[in-house]
């Protein structure tokens, strides 16, 4: 794990494992260190935003990497954050323009890429690109492709993609460069909520870090 300053106002945690970033998880949502305004959480990472807080940030570190220290592995730290996991049955249209691509792709039909889709449960490593889009650990090696050549100028929002090692629900229209599996009517992002003064972003996003999903393939109407 490393500590980084990051701008006048921040401190980076960066190089986390696994467990750390667990362990930071189930820690700022029950109590934001002195000084911490709010955080955000990245792939191997969680930002501290606030006013002088290198200090308690070193020392929240400090504890951490302590308790990772006394565990013989890593589990019962991934454990200790299982109090606060959400999960999820997204039920999901198998109809996307790049089904058949990738199918062909992976040398697979296009039965197999979706159950090979259906089978695993996804967590949410982080939150980015767009308001509310989910990055998901869990696709089958199988299924690992490099993003499109060129990316398309318009997605829907509840479009399912896959993008290299992740999964991904697009939660507003936007463009986007992964390969398009199929659709669910699943809101991601509450527009209403985020236009409150002072909003809570469980109104606001459907998901956060750490959340868990499972598809289920449906049929078109």
């Amino acid at each position: 794990m490393e500590l980084k300053p990051y701008g006048d106002r921040g401190v980076l945690l960066a190089a986390l494992s696994e467990a750390e970033r667990s362990a930071w998880l189930v820690k700022l949502e029950d109590e934001l260190p002195a000084g911490c305004e709010e955080y955000v959480v990245g792939y191997d990472s969680v930002l501290l935003i606030g006013q002088r807080i290198s200090g308690h940030a070193l020392a929240g570190s400090k504890d951490v990497a302590s308790a990772t220290a006394r565990q013989k592995s890593s589990d019962a730290m991934l454990n200790a954050s299982k109090s606060s996991v959400r999960s999820f049955d997204v039920e999901l249209i198998y109809n996307g323009a790049d089904l058949e691509s990738v199918a062909k792709a992976c040398d697979l039909t296009v039965e197999q890429v979706i159950d090979l889709h259906t089978a695993p449960t996804y967590r949410v490593r982080m939150m980015g690109f767009s308001p509310g889009f989910p990055y998901l650990d869990g696709l089958d090696p199988r299924l690992h492709l490099p993003r499109r050549p060129s990316p398309r100028n318009h997605i829907a929002p509840g479009t399912v993609a896959i993008g290299g090692s992740h999964a991904g629900i697009y939660s507003v229209a936007s463009p986007g460069g992964w390969h398009l599996l199929g659709q669910t009517e699943w809101p991601l992002f509450n527009r209403e909520a985020a236009r409150h003064p002072n909003p809570n972003p469980k109104d606001v996003f459907a998901l956060a870090p750490g959340d868990e999903i499972r598809f289920q393939a449906k049929e078109a109407r």
